[in-house]
């Protein structure tokens, strides 16, 4: 009986610790979760931050291409079509001239805010979660299912 009894109490002892080391190890796991969590939140908000800002820039260009645009075709319009029907040319061809200028100066800013705009898509916060979610284990027999055939 004195036999049985340290035997036991080991074996207790034991499942204990292992019952500790499962929760430290599930404490560890949570842990992590969590600070990927923080992590991905953090990256949000600098990307949203990053969006906000670069969506402010494109607009005031794009108020400034509307400006230079409108200014182009009034002051343009009738200085060159003066100084180009003083030259003798046609109407069309005395119009022609400032249209383009303006087309031009409007295309350029265009161009500009649609380059700004590529940082309103959230691209790392995208990829960030599309590499998270990749290692789902629901995702994992899908693939295998997919590969077997």
């Amino acid at each position: 009986m004195s036999d049985a009894d340290p035997g036991a109490g080991d074996g207790a002892g034991k499942l204990g610790d292992d019952a500790q080391a499962v929760l430290g190890a599930a404490r560890g796991t949570a842990s992590a979760y969590l600070g990927t969590l923080q992590a991905l939140h953090r990256l949000f908000l600098a990307e949203f931050g990053l969006a906000r800002d670069a969506l402010v820039q494109a607009m005031v260009l794009l108020m400034l291409a509307t400006v230079m645009v409108a200014t182009t075709w009034g002051l343009l319009t009738a200085l060159l079509v003066a100084g180009v029907r003083a030259a003798g040319a046609s109407w069309p061809l005395a119009i022609a001239v400032p249209l383009l200028l303006s087309l031009l100066i409007g295309g350029l800013a265009a161009w500009r805010a649609r380059a700004l705009m590529r940082h309103l898509d959230f691209e790392a916060t995208r990829r960030q979660v599309r590499l998270g979610l990749k290692g789902l284990p629901s995702e994992l027999p899908a693939s295998d299912d997919e590969a077997a055939p």
